[in-house]
């Protein structure tokens, strides 16, 4: 998958998230192409941690009492926006956004 500025802005990136982008890849190395993956990467793996624990939020609802349920959603409702701001969720779903795109547009080809 060959990144190109134009193609990201076309998929949605504003010129400031490129800017953020480029920046990290000047600072940390890298290709644009791999910081778009990874970033794709960590958007699925934080959107399967969410689904899993609102998963067993409410398994435990059905299970157990509601002391722990309770306790349970208050630790989701912490933990959860710490995940998704280790994740730079917004850049992370627009890169993920961008690999569908681009899948879709190599697809038709």
């Amino acid at each position: 998958m060959k990144v190109s500025e134009r193609a990201l802005m076309e998929s949605g990136f504003t010129h400031a998230d490129i800017q953020k982008v480029k920046h990290n890849v000047e600072n940390y190395g890298g290709t644009l192409d791999e910081v778009i993956k990874d970033l794709a990467k960590r958007f699925n793996i934080s959107k399967w941690v969410t689904i899993v624990a609102l998963m067993i939020l409410i398994m435990s609802s059905f299970f157990t009492t509601p002391n722990n349920t309770l306790s349970l959603a208050f630790s989701l409702i912490v933990g959860l926006p710490f995940i998704w701001y280790l994740t730079p969720a917004r850049l992370a779903y627009k890169s993920w956004r961008y690999k569908k795109y681009v899948s879709r547009t190599e697809g038709d080809q």
